[in-house]
This record gives structure tokens, C-alpha cells and sequence, in this order.
């Protein structure tokens, strides 16, 4: 359900777009007819309103095109979830890596249970770049369940918090944070995040 979102602001995107395209050229219309008559003044402002219909059209594409977002878009989108500041339980407004573990426990937990079952794991094992790990290893008690200390000792052997900790102050701010999933969403490395790229921030934190 949250993935259909961006299908449907992409569709009324595109519908906004083809509204203001015909309205825009009904106008360039009714603004040739108008100054057909007056010589030379309404040659040259015909002209000019040309070159504004052309603008405005081309801001409008721009618009309905930004289906992609680049690393400072994509941390002002994460910033606005409010979700770093819940997560800072000491409100220093940085995570330590006690925290940045329960954030991901966090995230990783879907249906907000308080327990991370073999579904939701599976998920985010495959989403979250560690599709070589194995649930029984991480479910050390073999209960079916992942409590949060046999997820903060399998995550922190995956090295998330030192390699997001970028100025390696051993705390994470909430730009590290983003570009830390930024970087991992990435796939193809060309600094942009397409509508599938975005998808799995979206599963997690949606729109």
C-alpha cells in the first residue's frame, strides 16, 4: 500500500502536468488572436508571451520529472519523519551506537510488536544488504523470534554504525545517518535514488 503512493502522485503529477500544458497553450492561443491587430507593439508582445508559455511549460515538466532524488534531497525527506529525534533517547541530538542498534530494531519492526519475527527479518536482511545472513544465526535461542540483544550483537557485526560514522566520532548525527542509507539504497552508485531505489525507504518510513 505504501509503494502505491508514489504510483498515484506520479499519476496526478502527470495529470496536473497535461491540465496546465492545455491551459497553458489555450492562452498562448487567445493571446495570438488578441494581438494580431496591433502591428508592431503586438508582434513583439506576441513574442513574449510565447517565450513565457515556453518557460512555464518547462518549469512544469521539471516538476512532474522529479521522480528521483539526490542525497540532500533525500536527507531533508528523511529529516521531516521526526524519526531521528525519537530515536535520541538522551536528546543530544546524536545516536549512540545503543541507540542507532534500537533504531534499526526499530525500523526493522513493521508491525510495531516490539519483536522482530522471521518475516519482517527476512524483508529487511534482503532490503537492508545482507542477504548472506542466515536467520538461525542470528535467532541464537532458536525461540522464533528476534529480542533485541540478538539484534544488536548480529547488526553491530555488520559494521552499519562505523561505517555511517563518517567523521569516526563514534556517534551518529542525522545526516549520517541519511546519507548511511542514502549510500546503501544506491545500487547503482550514480548519487540518486530512482522510484525503486526509493522503495525501500519507503517501506520503512514511507512518504
Amino acid at each position: 500500500m505504501k509503494t502505491n503512493k508514489i504510483n498515484i502522485l506520479k499519476g496526478v503529477k502527470n495529470g496536473f502536468f497535461l491540465f496546465l500544458l492545455a491551459g497553458t497553450v489555450a492562452c498562448a492561443g487567445e493571446t495570438a488572436d488578441t494581438v494580431t491587430g496591433n502591428e508592431a507593439y503586438g508582434e513583439t508582445e506576441a513574442v513574449t508571451t510565447e517565450d513565457e508559455v515556453l518557460d512555464d511549460i518547462n518549469a512544469a515538466t521539471a516538476d512532474v520529472g522529479a521522480d528521483t532524488w539526490d542525497n540532500n534531497e533525500f536527507n531533508a525527506t528523511f529529516a521531516s519523519t521526526g524519526y531521528y529525534g525519537g530515536w535520541d533517547e538522551n536528546d543530544d541530538n546524536m545516536l549512540d551506537e545503543n541507540e542507532f542498534n534500537s533504531s534499526l530494531y526499530d525500523t526493522w519492526d513493521t508491525n510495531e510488536d516490539n519483536m522482530l519475527d522471521e518475516n519482517e527479518w527476512n524483508t529487511a536482511a534482503n532490503d537492508w544488504g545482507l542477504e548472506n545472513e542466515t536467520w538461525s544465526d542470528w535467532d541464537t535461542n532458536a525461540d522464533g523470534m528476534l529480542d533485541e540483544n540478538e539484534f544488536s550483537v548480529n547488526i553491530g557485526e555488520n559494521d552499519f554504525f562505523s561505517t555511517w560514522d563518517m567523521n569516526r566520532d563514534s556517534m551518529l548525527d542525522e545526516n549520517e545517518y541519511g546519507t548511511g542509507m542514502f549510500g546503501m539504497w544506491d545500487e547503482n552508485r550514480d548519487g540518486v535514488l530512482d522510484t525503486n531505489e526509493f522503495g525501500a525507504y519507503n517501506t520503512y518510513f514511507g512518504l
